[in-house]
Formats: C-alpha cells, structure tokens, sequence
C-alpha cells in the first residue's frame, strides 16, 4: 500500500493529524466496502488490514501496515471502491474527512502542490510493489526452475521437509525423540535458515520476483509445522496484533517448548534456539543492567525511567531484583495493550513494587504525532526493547523527539532495534510473517543525527550474539 509517512513533508502530515480522527476496529471489522462510497481517506497508526477483491471471502491482494493510506483511489476519482478492506487485527487509523480535506486543497495550493506529490510517489512506489508480485507469481516457476540457486535453496527445503518426515516414522517406533535426534534436526534447520539468509536477502543474486516466489513456496511448506508448535504459532497467528506481543516474549524468556502431536514440541524448541530467540533472552540482561547502571550513578534522589511498549517488562522485575535500594527507583512502563499492562500488573503486585512501577495505557503512534493523552515528567532514561523495528524512519525520528523533549540534561535515550546480520531474518518474514526492519550501526547514527540529539550515537552496544543492537544518546545539558 502506498505509505504517506514515508513521503510527506512535516507540515503538511501536522494538519493531517491535527484535522483527523482516531477510528479503533476489532479484527474483522470493514473499514472499506468494494461498490460502497466512502466519505473519508485513512491512515494506518497502528495494526494491519487486508485488501481484497472479488466478492465474497475474496481475494487478498495486498496487506498494509502503519504508514499506509486507505481509500485515497475512491478520493481522487469519485468512483465507488473496487476492494474491500477489513482489519487483520485490532487496529488504529487515522481518518481525514473529505470535505475538510477537499477544501484545505482548493484553498492552499502549497500544501496541495506538496501533498499531491508525496501521494503520487507512494502510490507509484505500491504500483511497482504490484507489478514486482504479479511477475513473481507468473513468471516465478520457470525463472525458479532454471536458476542455480533457487534450486539448491529449493532443495534444502526438500530436505528439511523429509527429515521432519523421518523422525515423526522414527517417533511411532522409538516413542519419542533422542537428543541426537534432536541435534540432527536443529543442524539442517540452521542450514535452512543460512540458505534462505544467502538466497533470499539483500545480498541475492536471484531477481526480486524470483525471490517473492521462493519465499512463498517456503512459507506453504513450512506452516502446517508451525502451526502445531507453542511459542512459535503465536510468532505466526500474532493474536494481540503483532508478532512480539507480551506472551510471545514472556515465551522466549520461559524456553519451555509446547505444541501438539510428536513434531510440534519438537519445532517449538528449535525455534526457541534459533539466535535471535537467544538474542532476546541476551537482551533482558543487558537491559536490566543499564537500568541498574542508571540508578547506582545517580548519587542521591529518585531515578526516573520510562520504557516504550513494555510488554512483559521482565528485565525491570530483574533489576529491582538486583537493587538494594528499591524504593529510589521509579519506572513507568507504557504498552497499548491492555493485557500487557495486566500481566505486569499482576507480577509487580506480587513482588510488592507496585508503587515503584507506574502502568500507563497508551498508543505510542498517537503519542509521538502530538495526539497522546499521557503527560510525562522528566525522566533519566528513556528506552525500548522491541519498537521500533517495527517502525519506519520517520516514526523513529518522532520517538527520538519524544525522548530529546521528555529527558532531563544529562539523561539518555536508549533503542533496541535487529541488526541486518540476523541470520533468522529471511525465514522469520517469510514463514511467520514477521517482518522486521533491521538497521546497522550506520543508521542508527543517521537517525540520532537526525534527530534533535544532532549527533551521532555516544554509545552502541550489542547482545552477545551480535543481532539485536542498542543505540544510545545522552541528552546534553
């Protein structure tokens, strides 16, 4: 879908946030009807949508993500929409009314002449997204039958999926699996995960159509193996909207495998071994260490810190573990999900922190476009785990302001963000639909400098595998 976030200047999107209205929709909802007028353009805060044609179930043809906007081809030609488009989860939009909008543009020719021109580029740049895909599912078969390297990664696949076949047979007549059943198993997974790394990333030498179509072919013959596991079906299914929800994490940190039948327990333990689950258990350390840092080189007084989409929150449980003087430690934890913030509430009720530890409810898409309803103190740090690797560019440079205006002189920001060195990363998209965006050190540094820090990062530091990074600025005084 086209993604206005990307291309429009900051004044124009300014009056677009001023002027809409926040619409929440439960999963399934329809926020567009094929043959039905529309009286408003929308844009996607937060959650996912899915845009069908063909009436009936339909047929999906694309999926947006926040940043994207909806509606904008019924706006510009008067006609009735030819797609329907219904929320995949629970989830955010901003809507501008029509007339308003119509009017702003009559009446302010700069501000048309800019937003025709950011439309216009991201609606050419969703034009060449389709093409790229109608190529890949026509074209795809003969170019992925001919190519060396779609072959071999095709094989790999071939391999993996007898492998599974033979130890469920070896299973039945054994009753269970022996460890060096299971060692096998994870060697020719990594394996997989290297290929689909080689073949399907940035460094390919397949066309990009070619690729879309291997990714697809591995996804149909991997889910009906994710689908019997426990953590990793929830990587997949994404019931709270989006892959790294509390429970999904709080099942990374538990490394305890589930799933049904003999394989699903199985795939459920290799998932929780690949390294970036390994990552995100090495991340609540190192997490928890630097809130710890933060209180022992304050000398004296009350140590503020808030943390952007909580989740479960366990690395601030871990840190007051490691305090002696609890009471000087204030965290606020603020998460949009509900749920989120009543499992936390739960665990800090019994660990007696409860007037240590602030929950705030709140959508941090809003909150970074001005439209928040959460009134910060200054704060000493300001970090996130797992945000904005889920968040595109622009967005991150509204956390970064966000944190610049919420930090005390001296204070600093910190942001966990995947490294493009992941080696899971191509499998991850393609069979659980868990799209990351992975920045290196060099965009970190960009972002900060970008930023009102303007100046690259003071420190960057990574868990011990190396994937997930953590950027961090101080504030100057």
């Amino acid at each position: 879908m086209a993604n206005l976030l990307e291309t429009l200047p900051e004044y124009v999107l300014h009056w677009l946030v001023q002027k809409g209205t926040e619409r929440h929709l439960i999963q399934g909802e329809v926020l567009i009807r094929e043959g039905e007028h529309s009286s408003s353009l929308y844009i996607v805060l937060d959650g996912l949508f899915r845009v069908m044609v063909g009436q009936g179930a339909g047929r999906v043809v694309e999926r947006s993500a926040p940043g994207t906007v909806l509606g904008e081809m019924s706006y510009f030609t008067g006609e009735p929409p030819e797609t329907t488009v219904v929320a995949e989860e629970s989830s955010l939009v901003l809507e501008i009314s029509r007339g308003v909008l119509a009017s702003k543009l009559e009446h302010d020719d700069g501000y048309a002449a800019d937003f025709y021109r950011s439309v216009i580029l991201a609606m050419s740049r969703r034009l060449r997204e389709l093409t790229r895909k109608f190529y890949a599912e026509e074209e795809g078969v003969p170019a992925l039958m001919r190519d060396p390297h779609a072959q071999k990664a095709q094989a790999t696949i071939e391999r993996f999926k007898q492998t599974m076949v033979e130890l469920d047979k070896h299973a039945i007549k054994q009753s269970g699996f022996s460890e060096e059943d299971y060692r096998r198993f994870f060697g020719q997974a990594m394996e997989l995960m290297q290929t689909c790394h080689g073949v399907l990333g940035e460094g390919s030498p397949l066309p990009e159509s070619v690729r879309q179509h291997l990714g697809m072919r591995l996804q149909h013959d991997m889910l009906p193996y994710v689908l019997t596991t426990g953590v990793a079906e929830r990587f997949y299914s994404k019931p709270r909207g989006y892959a790294g929800d509390y429970l999904a994490i709080h099942g990374i940190y538990s490394n305890t495998p589930g799933g049904t039948g003999r394989l699903g327990p199985l795939i459920d333990r290799m998932f929780l071994e690949t390294p970036p689950s390994i990552a995100v258990r090495n991340r609540r350390a190192l997490l928890a260490d630097e809130i710890v840092r933060t209180v022992r080189e304050k000398p004296s007084g009350t140590v503020n810190i808030l943390c952007l989409a909580s989740g479960p929150a366990t690395e601030v449980f871990d840190a007051f573990s490691s305090l002696d003087e609890k009471s000087r430690l204030k965290i606020t934890l603020m998460d949009i999900d509900l749920q989120a913030l009543a499992f936390v509430d739960e665990v800090r009720s019994k660990q007696k922190l409860t007037n240590q530890i602030a929950l705030v409810n709140e959508n941090l898409v809003a909150l970074f476009l001005g439209r928040g309803k959460t009134k910060v103190e200054p704060m000493d740090m300001i970090y996130s785990i797992g945000l904005i690797d889920y968040l595109n560019d622009k967005l991150v440079n509204k956390v970064l302001h966000f944190a610049h205006a919420n930090l005390v002189p001296g204070g600093r920001v910190i942001l966990g963000n995947f490294h493009p060195k992941n080696p899971a990363k191509e499998f991850m998209g393609c069979v659980l639909d868990w799209n990351l965006i992975h920045r290196t050190e060099e965009d970190m540094n960009r972002l900060f400098k970008d930023s009102p820090f303007a100046r690259p990062c003071t420190r960057i530091q990574f868990e011990p595998l190396g994937i997930d990074l953590f950027a961090e600025c101080v504030k100057e005084g």
